[in-house]
């Protein structure tokens, strides 16, 4: 009987010390915490600005973004998108207009707005009308804004 109480004791032992250390590693995760689990989207980014004020200075000509503060940082997202080939439209369309963005992934869990984005992105998949690009991206983030930020 000693034996297999001595077992379990140790076996609990380092389930906890195994159950601590998986923990703690997402402490350190950077980025958009929507969730550990997800479906992983492509956020085009705008720029990263040390203060509001210089966000805000250098977004006055763009249309609509959405930002998120990660370590006292400002980042600005001018679109998401589920699929990187629309992603890659988007960023050529900012390209055109004069602005250099990059592609971002991140994990959102949130059902109904990737719901609404698989409906914007059939409709921005067939299209190479820029202003149809432009309409689409902007309501894109104002659903994400009233959906995922807001919790609409």
């Amino acid at each position: 009987m000693k034996q297999y109480l001595l077992t379990f004791v140790i076996a609990l032992i380092i389930g906890f010390f195994l159950n601590y250390f998986f923990i703690n590693q997402y402490d350190d995760y950077k980025g958009i915490k929507v969730s550990n689990i997800g479906e992983e989207l492509f956020f085009i980014q705008y720029g990263v600005f040390s203060s509001i004020k210089s966000m805000e200075e250098n977004t006055i000509s763009l249309e609509n973004y959405i930002y998120n503060t990660i370590e006292d940082k400002y980042h600005v997202y001018v679109g998401i998108t589920k699929e990187e080939s629309i992603a890659n439209k988007i960023v050529e369309y900012y390209k055109k207009l004069g602005y250099e963005t990059i592609i971002k992934k991140y994990s959102v869990t949130n059902k109904k707005f990737i719901d609404e984005l698989k409906k914007y992105d059939d409709v921005i998949k067939d299209t190479t009308d820029n202003t149809a690009i432009s309409s689409i991206t902007s309501q894109v983030l104002t659903k994400y804004e009233e959906v995922v930020i807001s919790g609409g």
